[in-house]
């Protein structure tokens, strides 16, 4: 049985990916290594992938970019995944004020997926970019 949060997945963020040529993968809703509760929802395109997550353990909802050879496995740790955010154009060093904007920015949201769902749409050709820079389409 699949997790509602793969359906809310789904429902907010599918049609996003779907204009950009995505299709569902795979869903994943095995617990972390800790046994904590763990959501995890790849897509596939042409040339790279996407997983939104939510982590209990790390208390958050994210969305990461990878390329099109890498393994369906969460997170950071994992080969050829990255965070969407990094390869958009940023000022050089983080302040607490950019932080704090940044928090007060995801607390706006009635739901983490409609954050997850507008930082596609505004960062989506630099990951792409990027992801493919770095990888290539294979």
């Amino acid at each position: 049985m699949r997790s509602t949060f793969a359906a809310d997945v789904q429902v907010i963020v599918g049609p996003v990916l779907a204009e950009r040529g995505f299709v569902l993968d795979e869903v994943d809703d095995l617990p972390d290594e800790g046994g904590r509760e763990r959501h995890v929802v790849y897509y596939r395109s042409a040339d790279c992938k996407i997983q939104v997550y939510q982590s209990i353990r790390d208390g958050e909802v994210n969305v990461m970019i990878g390329a099109l050879a890498a393994a369906n496995a969460f997170g950071l740790r994992a080969e050829k995944w990255q965070f969407l955010g990094r390869f958009t154009d940023r000022p050089g060093e983080v302040t607490a004020d950019m932080i704090s904007a940044a928090k007060a920015e995801f607390r706006s949201y009635a739901n983490p997926l409609e954050w997850v769902r507008d930082r596609i749409v505004t960062q989506w050709d630099a990951a792409r970019r990027g992801i493919l820079e770095m990888y290539g389409s294979v």
